[in-house]
């Protein structure tokens, strides 16, 4: 998309906060010409608007062309990045040393070169100091051919000294290229086939991540190596179903952002995204008591931090601690109180929506409708599931499309809407069969269903009990234990067998009394 489109520019414009506006206005403001005065008139439009009106714009200008237009947005564009590039440097190291170093070409190219050597040696400590490996490859680089050309008798450090360290940074950022290719590649294959299903799919993925597994040490590695293989970790044995691992990686990632100050401010996103796996984790080890200290901990340091985020992180961040919110409400069966989290959850839904990928919607439609469920409220879960189900888009992993036509399925059986079961089942069956890779779980709930749509009243306990035996055997089984991560069948199984509310059967299952009373 080029960078004159104007719902591009018109963006960049709204995604700005006050205080970059502000600055904008003053860096701007400082040359009184002709076409600066129009784009910044531009902006002005711009900003004022809350839905872009091109028309309107073109005609509050005055007379331009439609090439004048198009000038000035670019314009406006590239000038409204430079002034966030000058806001940013002195926040923003990895900024600062790519200044450094341009500074350095510069005072070269005059023939400063003491001078240079000079920048390059600020701008080598400032690499060093937030691990910017690639940044110090060309440092070092630019010193090396300074010093080759020129006799500086500088006391910088010595050809052979400099020789040693970018060898040492070659085989780091080499390292560094390794595995988080074999990073990459791993979250390509979740996207592609999600979780292990069998001993085949298992052995795929092992003998790849073996394959592709650099041979290092990991006490040799640096920081952001270290980051990155515990990354590859973490999606190797999530991609397995192995959580206990996955959370052992998870807590090695998070504690090695919180070592160092640095890396932390660095890339907080990264940081809130090894949180959120060590919650993820957490919670499918149905460990409630790490589950809820790790939520803690990460509410409490989004509100401490929230006013040092950018717009990435405060997205990711309101993804990641909305998530954990509602997950601890499925595990103490709180539904009744989780519809207060929905109310925000919803609001920064409409906030993000331009920013949220379709998968993370869904997944949040997905869990706020299980609460509306939980809380017997059918017709607000209908609809978010519908949203779901109605998605025909290539994005959704077919499991999210499985398990929300099993959920709606639920929701016509609890909400006592049967004539519509039968219906309902024949489409979804069609929809299943047709699917690739489809388990155990999925089949056995089908079946049940279609037996449910057939039976009388007095009958279905019956039917009920009999899925219940199998499905209770599933959930030992290693391959079929994700499906009731996605879907909690079971509980709502006993819930239907006992007569007690859904919410009490959570509660129990997951000992959420007990853990209170600690």
């Amino acid at each position: 998309m080029p960078i004159s489109q104007s719902d591009q520019v018109f963006s960049l414009v709204k995604s700005l906060s006050k205080s970059e506006k502000r600055n904008f206005r003053l860096y701007a403001g400082r040359i009184q010409d002709r076409d600066s005065l129009r784009y910044l008139k531009l902006f002005d439009l711009f900003d004022k608007q809350a839905v872009l009106d091109e028309r309107a714009t073109i005609k509050k200008l005055g007379s331009v062309s439609k090439t004048q237009y198009s000038n000035l947005k670019r314009h406006l564009y590239s000038q409204i990045l430079i002034s966030l590039r000058h806001l940013q440097k002195e926040k923003k190291a990895y900024i600062k040393i790519r200044e450094y170093i341009d500074f350095a070409y510069i005072l070269y190219d005059k023939g400063l070169y003491m001078p240079a050597l000079k920048i390059l040696a600020k701008a080598k400590k400032l690499a060093i100091k937030n691990h910017t490996d690639f940044s110090l490859l060309t440092i070092v680089e630019v010193e090396k051919m300074i010093q080759s050309r020129h006799i500086t008798r500088t006391n910088t450090e010595s050809i052979e000294t400099l020789v040693k360290r970018a060898s040492n940074i070659g085989l780091t950022i080499s390292n560094r290229v390794k595995i988080s290719n074999l990073k990459v590649l791993l979250h390509r294959y979740y996207i592609r086939y999600g979780h292990v299903t069998n001993a085949d799919e298992e052995k795929e993925i092992t003998e790849f991540f073996e394959e592709n597994r650099p041979r290092v040490e990991i006490s040799e590695l640096g920081m952001m190596e270290k980051i990155h293989l515990y990354q590859s970790y973490v999606w190797y044995y999530y991609i397995l179903n192995q959580f206990e691992d996955c959370y052992k990686y998870s807590l090695l990632w998070v504690e090695l952002f919180e070592s160092s100050e640095e890396l932390l401010n660095r890339d907080m996103g990264l940081y809130l995204r090894g949180y959120h796996y060590l919650l993820t984790s957490a919670y499918n080890n149905r460990d409630v008591k790490k589950f809820v200290e790790h939520l803690d901990y990460l509410d409490k340091f989004r509100d401490e931090q929230y006013h040092t985020f950018n717009e990435n992180n405060k997205i990711a961040s309101f993804v990641y601690v909305h998530f954990g919110r509602m997950n601890r409400h499925f595990l103490e069966g709180s539904f009744d109180i989780g519809i207060d989290t929905i109310k925000r959850t919803l609001n920064r839904i409409k906030r993000y929506r331009n920013y949220l990928d379709e998968h993370k919607i869904a997944v949040l439609n997905y869990k706020i409708s299980w609460m509306y469920l939980g809380n017997e409220m059918y017709k607000k879960a209908n609809n978010y599931l519908l949203e779901i189900i109605n998605d025909n888009s290539t994005s959704l992993r077919n499991d999210i499309q499985i398990y929300a036509r099993l959920m709606h399925l639920i929701l016509h059986i609890d909400s006592e809407n049967y004539t519509s079961i039968p219906y309902l089942v024949k489409s979804y069956d069609k929809f299943i069969s047709n699917t690739k890779d489809i388990n155990e779980v999925q089949i056995q709930a089908l079946e049940m269903f279609k037996e449910i749509s057939k039976a009388p009243i007095l009958e279905r306990k019956g039917i009920y009990k009999h899925y219940q035996k199998i499905l209770q055997d599933l959930e030992h089984q290693k391959y079929a234990r994700r499906a009731f991560l996605y879907l909690d069948l079971n509980s709502w199984m006993e819930s239907k067998v006992t007569g007690i509310r859904l919410s009490e059967i959570l509660r129990r299952r997951y000992n959420f009394e007990e853990y209170l009373r600690m």
